[in-house]
């Protein structure tokens, strides 16, 4: 007998909206969403990181989706694309400032504030460059999916230090403002909330890295 790997699944219920948080998955941890609208055959997936089974096991076990949206482009948010393109046939969208995507792998992109709808749920776009400029994250009711911009514990891997500065620029006007009970799903690791996020950050103001730092940096050191 065969058995369908399965990676660990949380879930969060919003009203009408099913957030399905399938991970860690893959030697990154990386986690996925699917975002569903309870009351209607609609679904979408937010990034299609490796181990190709248990991801499609969970988009067969909610019903499939029609959409697919990458908060960014890096390799270990997209390295299942082939896979699930063939078994979704769903379009691929990405935020409309992201740089270095082979065209012919998109379908559409976002702009800041612009809507997705999945069935009547209602998921608003929020440009948070930094990690990549084309950032994004994707606000579902009392919950954001923050990709690789905000993490549990600090903000998401930064390659100079003009990204830190603008990564930190996203979190404070785009993430911060949100209220503090969101819950902040990242594309790595486990949740935290607006208002954690609020505390850290506040602890990384009165000690802030020295200039010209980068990389993977905590609000508390």
């Amino acid at each position: 007998m065969t058995t369908t790997a399965r990676a660990p699944i949380e879930v969060y219920e919003d009203g009408e909206a099913r957030i399905v948080k399938v991970g860690p998955m893959g030697p990154y941890g990386n986690n996925a969403y699917i975002v569903r609208d309870t009351s209607a055959h609609a679904g979408l997936l937010i990034d299609m990181p490796l181990e190709e089974a248990p991801l499609l096991a969970a988009i067969t076990a909610e019903g499939g989706v029609q959409t697919i949206v990458a908060s960014h482009w890096h390799l270990d948010h997209w390295a299942t694309y082939d896979a699930v393109r063939a078994a979704t046939g769903a379009p691929v969208l990405v935020g409309d400032a992201e740089i270095n995507i082979p065209e012919e792998r998109i379908d559409g992109r976002l702009r800041d504030g612009a809507e997705v709808r999945v069935g009547g749920v209602r998921i608003e776009v929020l440009h948070t460059p930094g990690h990549t400029p084309g950032s994004i994250s994707l606000r579902v009711g009392q919950a954001v999916i923050t990709g690789d911009t905000l993490f549990n514990g600090g903000p998401g891997r930064t390659f100079d230090f003009g990204d830190l500065e603008t990564i930190l620029a996203s979190i404070d006007a785009r993430l911060l403002p949100l209220p503090p009970g969101t819950v902040v799903l990242p594309g790595h690791g486990v949740n935290t909330s607006i208002a954690e996020a609020r505390t850290g950050r506040d602890a990384y103001r009165r000690h802030p890295r020295p200039p010209g730092f980068f990389g993977d940096v905590e609000w508390r050191r």
